[in-house]
């Protein structure tokens, strides 16, 4: 019988831990814009009209694509940095 793979482990050789703690912080960023998002779109349910609430919406929206788009750009330097130290010769 084949034995399914549930998970893959992949050990990086050096120090993670600035990446950790640069991805923790931009999370719990996310965490709080989401969360806020939320409240806003229950108020709205109450009360679709209000333009206050719209553009907080709109301010919030915009700063959740801004913490996305700065996780992306940190996954995508992690990445690269992940490239050059594996074509580097091992010396």
């Amino acid at each position: 019988m084949a034995s399914r793979i549930k998970g893959i482990t992949i050990e990086i050789n050096g120090d993670t831990t600035k990446l950790s703690q640069a991805l923790r912080e931009t999370d719990t960023q996310l965490t709080t814009v989401q969360k806020n998002l939320r409240d806003v779109e229950r108020l709205l349910k109450l009360d679709p009209t209000n333009t206050e609430l719209l553009a907080q919406k709109q301010r919030l929206l915009a700063e959740q694509s801004a913490l996305a788009a700065d996780r992306l750009a940190q996954m995508e330097d992690a990445a690269n940095h992940l490239d050059s130290s594996q074509s580097e010769p091992a010396g």
